[in-house]
């Protein structure tokens, strides 16, 4: 069915009918397997770049925040490339100490890391890398 000029857009981000737009109303995909609408707040003021065994990027004020890309962008709203970046880290992190090698090289990407974290966040946190 096709949706004439004068009927509304659906309530979501889109292309109606030329551009983005959007609305209030919330997306089915921020629904969890539940059908809960699924929570992407980040309670404090402060994050943190940190690897531990297995886990990482991010943190939190309350502890290891989710590394689920479209979380990333609902809750923080991050960039792809940045995703992409931080997942990298972690990965680059687990294959130096699966290896036996030192990590410390991989410190300097943390720090670049931080500062694009910080200028995508903006004022809304402090971003620190945690070593």
């Amino acid at each position: 069915m096709e949706r004439s000029a004068d009927d509304p857009p659906p309530p979501y981000f889109g292309d109606y009918p030329h551009g983005a737009y959007w609305s209030a109303f919330r997306q089915d995909s921020s629904l969890d397997d539940d059908g809960e609408a699924e929570d992407f707040t980040v309670e404090g003021t402060r994050l943190r770049i940190m690897w531990d065994e297995g886990a990482g990027p991010l943190w939190g004020v309350e502890g290891l925040l989710p590394d689920d890309p479209e979380w990333l962008r609902q809750a923080l709203g991050l960039s792809d490339s940045l995703i992409a970046d931080l997942r990298a880290w972690v990965s680059d992190m687990d294959a130096a100490r699966e290896r036996g090698q030192s990590q410390a090289p991989l410190n300097h990407r943390a720090l670049q890391l931080t500062e694009r974290l910080q200028t995508e966040v903006g004022s809304l946190f402090r971003v620190r890398f945690h070593r």
